[in-house]
């Protein structure tokens, strides 16, 4: 009111503009999706962040599908031999498990370190930043335009971009610094680690989920 400034702006600025700078992991940006876009919600999550989570989950289905097809190793692991249905979900159930793991794992070691520093934790907006920041993974979307083989390792690069995001968008949201929200994200890279690790004990596809995981 004094100054006649928007203490927010991307509240004018468009979609192009806001994903622009999420890419660039300006913490502006994750401040405004996190408590100016998306209405308050005391529990669950808005229903596009939800959309949008399903989506990065069939992303993983997609790429994981993709590297496995790529592997001859598969076929003598007997995979491929198995029904087209069968493949998807499988990798599906590991996708989620993957998914919800992390996420778990995230919201743990934040309700054990952090639960006693706020007199309120949202734990949904836990979930909600992880979604949000987990953006990058759509840039795989490249791989329906261009050639598959010459996008192959660009897999890494994904994995990086979201980790770096995951990690911003975190410290945002806990305003904390970077080296705890790592040591955060971490565990709850472990958690889903621990996970696969249960997953290859259950199914006996030991060759499969590494590569898969991968």
């Amino acid at each position: 009111e004094h100054c006649q400034k928007l203490a927010d702006k991307y509240v004018e600025h468009d979609f192009v503009i806001i994903f622009v700078d999420m890419i660039l992991h300006k913490k502006p940006v994750y401040r405004h999706l996190l408590f100016n876009r998306l209405p308050y919600r005391d529990l669950g999550i808005d229903r596009n962040v939800f959309n949008l989570g399903v989506l990065l989950i069939l992303f993983d289905v997609y790429i994981k599908w993709f590297r496995l097809e790529q592997e001859p190793t598969v076929v003598n692991i007997g995979f491929a031999q198995h029904a087209l249905v069968f493949q998807y979900l499988y990798i599906l159930f590991l996708c989620i498990i993957e998914f919800l793991s992390f996420h778990f794992g995230v919201r743990l070691i934040v309700s054990l370190w952090y639960g006693g520093r706020y007199a309120i934790l949202k734990y949904n907006y836990i979930t909600t930043t992880l979604i949000i920041s987990s953006f990058g993974k759509m840039l795989l979307i490249l791989m329906v335009i261009w050639d598959y083989t010459e996008l192959e390792h660009s897999w890494h690069l994904v994995n990086l971009i979201v980790l770096t995001s995951n990690i911003e968008a975190l410290s945002v949201f806990l305003d904390t610094g970077y080296l705890q929200t790592t040591l955060v994200i971490a565990f709850g890279i472990m958690c889903r680690i621990l996970m696969q690790i249960a997953f290859t004990g259950i199914t006996g596809d030991s060759a499969l989920v590494t590569m898969a995981s991968m």
